[in-house]
């Protein structure tokens, strides 16, 4: 009855996430690149395939439109770099606020302004070092099973969009050294965020592993003085790669699967 009081409990209590708006606000700002990124590959490719397949009197006649759309497609690059270079930076500053919360919910305190509600599942547990072991590997259990499958989009993002940038960098003189930069800039930027998300999933599944070790040892019992550190480490170690991979969850696959994760973490 107790157990079943508890889940009644969770499910009818209000989840409130303060810094979620924040989190919008980043994910319109991820969605906008995306899109100028589509714009400029399209633009590529479309300019490779009318020098490629057309004569060269069609192709002077048109002249003026191709030096328009090469513009468009430079300034699409610069405004990708741009962007995905701000959603970096506003996305440390919101972790930052969610590690304050994570404190504020793991301790009793009150770091921060605001607090969740509904956010963790973990009430039941006493305020102390093993709440804040069992949130942390909450959150990162979430964080691997959703990078998972983020993998998967992103490598199909990868190859797609590399191919036009790549086919205009080896196809093409390479005098134009402006545009040569432009255009290897983007599959180096893509892939570098490929290797980052890759590198942050085989990091997290580690320490996911790590936190059930050490906290199936634990069990239901109080801890130990000695305790206290085999929880301590996966948790530095946690938001250590996490605050490096400086990742955003892509949302649409988090609420696609939450509920099979959330199954899963239960």
């Amino acid at each position: 009855m107790e157990t079943i009081s508890l889940n009644i409990l969770k499910i009818n209590m209000t989840r409130f996430v303060p810094f979620e708006t924040n989190y919008d606000q980043i994910k319109k700002l991820e969605k906008s690149a995306f899109v100028l990124l589509v714009i400029s590959a399209l633009l590529i490719i479309a300019s490779w395939a009318f020098k490629k397949f057309f004569d060269e009197e069609i192709i002077n006649q048109y002249n003026y439109l191709i030096e328009v759309a090469k513009v468009i497609s430079y300034a699409s690059m610069v405004g990708f770099l741009v962007i995905n270079l701000l959603t970096k930076i506003l996305f440390h500053n919101v972790e930052k606020r969610k590690r304050n919360d994570l404190i504020d919910n793991s301790f009793g305190t009150t770091y921060s302004d605001e607090n969740t509600s509904g956010y963790y599942n973990n009430e039941e547990t006493e305020n102390g070092i093993k709440k804040l072991a069992l949130n942390s590997y909450e959150s990162a259990f979430h964080t691997e099973n959703t990078l998972k499958y983020m993998l998967y989009k992103s490598l199909i993002i990868l190859v797609l969009m590399c191919i036009p940038f790549l086919i205009s960098v080896f196809t093409k003189g390479g005098s134009d050294i402006v545009r040569l930069l432009f255009e290897i800039s983007i599959p180096l930027t893509l892939l570098s965020q490929f290797a980052m998300m890759l590198i942050f999933y085989l990091n997290v599944s580690e320490i996911n592993e790590r936190f059930k070790i050490e906290l199936t040892n634990i069990g239901t019992g109080k801890l130990n003085k000695k305790d206290v550190p085999k929880l301590i480490i996966p948790v530095m170690e946690y938001y250590s790669i996490k605050s490096w991979a400086n990742t955003n969850l892509d949302s649409k696959i988090f609420e696609k699967y939450n509920d099979k994760i959330s199954h899963k973490w239960k």
